[in-house]
């Protein structure tokens, strides 16, 4: 039997003002205590993934992203998709468009997989690859899985 079910919402670029209040919004976020949050990579078959373990009450706001990617979350968070926010629970796959820059506010434990064609070989490339802003990934790793094989 086939449920109706409501369509998950597309992540997409903000527009110029927006994305300026978001620039500020991280600004001021940075004067606030951090949370270490595991991030766990994967590089196979010309993919990389990327998991955050996000806890529960937290804030966090993503770099400015490139590449189409495709976003997987398991949780209760509150997304913004770049024109709106959105209240996502349970289990969400997510277009998600080169150009955004997206914000969450997780309700409950949070898991978020990102996963993108890449040619990287190691997990420096592959943030360089969809991101000019490494610097402001989390760096807390976890697991890092790469296992050679080519697409």
């Amino acid at each position: 039997m086939n449920a109706v079910a409501e369509r998950s919402p597309a992540l997409v670029a903000p527009d110029a003002q927006t994305l300026s209040r978001l620039r500020d919004l991280d600004a001021a976020m940075l004067a606030l205590p951090q949370t270490e949050i595991a991030i766990d990579h994967l590089i196979h078959g010309g993919m990389y993934a990327r998991t955050a373990h996000v806890p529960a009450d937290q804030l966090v706001s993503g770099a400015l992203l490139h590449r189409a990617t495709v976003l997987v979350i398991s949780g209760d968070v509150t997304v913004f998709t770049g024109t709106d926010a959105v209240r996502l629970t349970g289990f969400h796959i997510l277009p998600g468009s080169a150009g955004r820059k997206q914000l969450f506010r997780t309700h409950t434990e949070t898991h978020m997989t990102m996963v993108l064609r890449s040619d990287a070989q190691s997990v420096d490339e592959a943030e360089h690859e969809f991101t000019s802003e490494p610097e402001l990934l989390m760096k807390s790793a976890g697991s890092v899985t790469i296992t050679g094989e080519k697409a």
